[in-house]
């Protein structure tokens, strides 16, 4: 792994293998310390993360940011369940020679840190679980039924905010904002996750919410900061406290007026959040 200091939207995207399968990531911030690795929401890739988070994140600590297999640049075949999913994760997190890592899991990467959190308890220190549900959310019965009624908006924008926003102008506005701070890097950017990555998230996420659950949360013992939008819609902004009610040492901090993509609208309240929760609870 490189250092690099220069901020997310200068840095390179590099490749590690396990099992001979090439993964993409990209890692930098201060190289001392525990890391943080993030784990990217539904289609997302090494660029669709939020810059001023991830450059908030990497003043303090080591960020490491993944494509799962077959998404964006890396290799393989995307699986289409968490389980799988969690285990090619950990793969990659061990290629590294990471013996110990925090983990930032948003939406889907929030299904995957839950479960790595279960299958290998010691390769965690802390985790971050935003826009995400437990196992068994009602929410993700009609997942596709929802994507599919959010990519019926031809203009991108407009099918992003349908996503990630709330209904208000506030809402939309703030997200519209981080929209373009996504698409600020203009060279080297990741590529788009394909169809086939696609197809088998979806079975993947509504699995999810219709498989017998198989998590028990009360095992999860780390530490967690779990965040959530007041109107996510997609994942049902109840099912966080369901998360926070279960998770022994849970903290939950819900944010005003917002939908699936919360923390890209309050990133410097996020970056707050994160680094002193990262930094001081225990």
């Amino acid at each position: 792994m490189s250092k690099q200091n220069s901020g997310y939207v200068n840095t390179p995207t590099e490749f590690v293998e396990a099992e001979g399968i090439k993964y993409a990531y990209r890692s930098f911030g201060t190289q001392s310390g525990i890391p943080i690795v993030c784990l990217q929401h539904f289609t997302g890739t090494l660029d669709n993360w939020d810059p001023i988070i991830m450059d908030g994140l990497a003043q303090d600590r080591h960020v490491i940011t993944i494509d799962n297999a077959g998404v964006g640049s890396s290799e393989g075949e995307t699986p289409d369940n968490v389980r799988l999913m969690a285990l090619a994760a950990i793969k990659i997190i061990d290629a590294l020679n990471i013996k110990q890592c925090d983990l930032l899991g948003y939406s889907l990467g929030g299904f995957i840190a839950q479960t790595i959190a279960v299958m290998k308890p010691g390769l965690l220190h802390k985790i971050i679980l935003v826009g995400t549900a437990p196992q068994g959310t009602k929410a993700l019965h009609s997942f596709a039924q929802f994507v599919g009624n959010a990519f019926k908006q031809e203009n991108p924008i407009e099918r992003f905010l349908a996503v990630f926003a709330s209904k208000s102008d506030k809402s939309r506005t703030k997200m519209t904002a981080a929209l373009q701070r996504i698409m600020q890097r203009t060279k080297d950017r990741d590529k788009e996750t394909g169809m086939p990555a696609v197809q088998a998230q979806i079975k993947a996420l509504t699995s999810w919410g219709t498989d017998p659950v198989n998590i028990n949360l009360k095992d999860i013992k780390h530490p967690v900061l779990i965040i959530q939008g007041s109107n996510d819609d997609m994942m049902n902004s109840a099912t966080s406290y369901e998360l926070f009610n279960q998770i022994p040492n849970a903290v939950l901090s819900y944010y005003p007026d917002s939908a699936h993509g919360s923390f890209y609208e309050y990133p410097e309240m996020f970056v707050d959040q994160a680094n002193f929760f990262l930094n001081y609870f225990e």
